[in-house]
């Protein structure tokens, strides 16, 4: 297994404002996706806790955490992203430029940690290290949420049939995309994961983390990937089957892990 990060200046500012990075047009107006407003549910932040928003990206989880009247710290390893966070909060909170396998802060530092899409880009054996930083950080009885994408299950099983039924129906645009994904996804993903393999992961780590798989395997038909297919109604029904257990397993591309600092 690869265990060398991919190098900081694949994560440019181009991007981080292209849409091979989840959430494009929601931040264009200042929102979160719908993704992200998961990520929030599952988080649990109150007003008043003190929130490391690791792997910041453009920033906008950040200003979600200032909207909820709590206190974020955002750090990345990525120059273009700590710029981009700095534009988004100003001076209302601090951007930290460092990694996620030796964060620059003492123990029991915070309330909730908020780890969405940064798994995938460690190696597995950095990956564990950073799961137990993250555990490091948390107050006793603190609360992590981690989000990775794509489930390796659904790209090995279902991509492809996918493609072919997008290729009968016309859909020449979201295949494209599919495409631009991919070439990335190669270079920045060395650390995909499934339902078995992030459980496998916690467990190495030594955290205590419930893993799940998202029902909502459509998003609703508002992210960028699935607003074509969500369109109809017979795709929205077939969503509805899919999301059932055991199916969401195979057709669900979003992974959680909750961890609780013991």
């Amino acid at each position: 297994m690869r265990r060398d990060l991919p190098p900081s200046t694949i994560y440019s500012e181009d991007y981080f404002l292209s849409k091979a990075c989840e959430g494009l047009d929601e931040y264009l107006v200042g929102q979160i996706s719908l993704v992200k407003q998961h990520e929030f549910d599952y988080l649990d932040v109150r007003p008043g806790d003190l929130v490391l928003d690791l792997g910041s990206g453009r920033g906008e989880s950040s200003a979600e955490i200032l909207r909820r009247r709590a206190t974020p710290i955002a750090l990345d390893y990525s120059a273009a992203a700590v710029r981009l966070t700095h534009q988004q909060l100003g001076h209302r909170s601090m951007v930290v430029r460092a990694d996620a396998l030796h964060m620059p802060f003492p123990d029991n530092s915070f309330d909730r940690v908020l780890m969405g899409d940064v798994i995938e880009h460690l190696p597995w054996a950095l990956g564990v290290v950073a799961l137990r930083e993250v555990e490091r950080v948390l107050v006793t009885g603190g609360l992590a949420i981690v989000h990775t994408s794509p489930n390796t299950w659904f790209i090995t099983v279902v991509m492809r049939p996918l493609r072919l039924v997008l290729k009968i129906l016309g859909r020449y645009e979201v295949l494209f995309r599919f495409d631009e994904y991919d070439r990335l996804r190669h270079v920045m993903h060395p650390n995909e994961l499934s339902p078995r393999t992030i459980r496998v992961l916690m467990r190495e780590a030594g955290v205590e983390a419930e893993t799940w798989v998202d029902r909502d395997v459509l998003r609703s038909g508002s992210s960028e990937w699935t607003q074509v297919l969500g369109q109809s109604g017979l795709v929205r029904l077939l969503g509805r089957v899919a999301g059932l257990w055991p199916l969401r397993l195979l057709f669900g591309n979003d992974l959680y892990a909750r961890i609780t600092a013991g």
